[in-house]
C-alpha cells in the first residue's frame, strides 16, 4: 500500500525549511528538550536571528513542525476513508493504522507520528487541542467504520482498542541510539518500516476484531 511522498531536503535559501529540517533531526536524534535557539540555529547552518524571525521562538517552530508532520497522517487517513466501501474490516483498520506509518515532514526514514510524540512531551495544551482537531474527525468516521464492519459492538469497548492500537504504534523515542540499535540484529530482527508496518496491520486486525 503506497504512503504519503517522502519528504525531500530543504532547497537552498530556503530558509524556513532549513530551520524545519534541523529541528526536526534534533527531535529524532536527541529528544525535544535538546532543542534551542543555537543548536537548530547551527544544525541548519544560518543565523540564530532568523528563527525568531520565521517562527517567532522554538515553540513557534515546533507548532509548526507538529502542524506538518499532523496533516501527513491527517491527509493520508483521509484518503483511505474515501476508498473505503462498504463494511470493509481491513480497510476500516487500514485507515486506523497506516496512517501512523506516514512519513516525518523533513527527516527520510522517520515516522510522523513519532515526531508528534516528542513535540508533545514539550508542548503545551494549545497545541495539543490544535492537533487534535485536525485528527477528530478522521478517528470517529474510523471508530464509524468499524462499527459498521464489526457489527453491533459496544462503542467504549471499541473506543478503547482503538486507543491501546494507536498508542502501541508509537514505539520507543526515536533516539539516535536506539535507531542504530534497530539496525542490529536483534530479538525483532532486521525490521524495517514495511515489514513493522504488515506486522502491526495483522496485529492491530487481531486487536479489533473480537469485541467483548
Amino acid at each position: 500500500m503506497s504512503q504519503a511522498s517522502e519528504p525531500s531536503t530543504p532547497a537552498s535559501g530556503a530558509t524556513p525549511a532549513k530551520l524545519l529540517h534541523a529541528a526536526e533531526q534534533i527531535v529524532i536524534e536527541e529528544g525535544v528538550h535538546a532543542l534551542s535557539v543555537r543548536h537548530i540555529a547551527a544544525r541548519a547552518g544560518v543565523n540564530s536571528a532568523l528563527i525568531r524571525y520565521h517562527f517567532g521562538n522554538v515553540d513557534g517552530l515546533l507548532a509548526r513542525l507538529a502542524h506538518l508532520n499532523a496533516a501527513r497522517i491527517a491527509g493520508r487517513r483521509g484518503e483511505l476513508l474515501e476508498a473505503l466501501q462498504g463494511a470493509d474490516f481491513e480497510g476500516a483498520v487500514d485507515a486506523l493504522v497506516v496512517p501512523l506509518w506516514a512519513p516525518a515532514a523533513h527527516v527520510p526514514g522517520q515516522r510522523a507520528i513519532v515526531v508528534l510524540d516528542e513535540i508533545f512531551s514539550r508542548a503545551g495544551g494549545d497545541l495539543g487541542s490544535e492537533v487534535w482537531a485536525l485528527f477528530a474527525e478522521g478517528v470517529q468516521r474510523v471508530s464509524a467504520a468499524l462499527q459498521a464492519a464489526l457489527g453491533g459492538v459496544d462503542e467504549a469497548a471499541l473506543a478503547w482498542r482503538v486507543r491501546f492500537v494507536t498508542a502501541a504504534a508509537l514505539d520507543v523515542p526515536p533516539r539516535a541510539s536506539r535507531v542504530e540499535a534497530r539496525e542490529n540484529q536483534g530479538a525483532y530482527g532486521r525490521d524495517g518500516l514495511d515489514e513493522r508496518l504488515a506486522r502491526f496491520r495483522g496485529f492491530a486486525q487481531q486487536a479489533l476484531r473480537v469485541i467483548d
